[in-house]
């Protein structure tokens, strides 16, 4: 998947209000169905395509991803932001917080 698909991809998260959680879980619903339908897969550390993956797991590895992708770019802020999303995320599904895992 390009950097520019995927940022297309995670724009409805990273537009979500910041004090709307519910629009933040259906943005992540719409996202996650959105990669499942190209295919987009989370792999393990074998790469091979990890198994249970829940949509909100699946999104957080995607904004890690597309926060790689800004780091390179050199857009420091847009990385924060990525980030941010990314704990927010996980905090609704009460994900343990990791670094980056894709």
């Amino acid at each position: 998947m390009t950097p520019r698909l995927l940022a297309e991809l995670l724009e409805p998260i990273l537009t979500a209000a910041d004090d709307d959680e519910e629009a933040l879980s259906e943005a992540v619903n719409l996202t996650a169905e959105a990669m499942a339908a190209l295919g987009a897969t989370v792999l393990d550390p074998d790469g091979q395509p990890a198994r249970g993956v829940s949509d909100e797991r699946a999104v957080v590895a995607a904004l890690n991803t597309h926060a790689h992708n800004l780091m390179r770019d050199g857009r420091l802020d847009d990385v924060v932001e990525a980030l941010q999303v990314a704990e927010r995320i996980g905090r609704l599904a009460h994900l343990p917080h990791h670094p980056r895992t894709v």
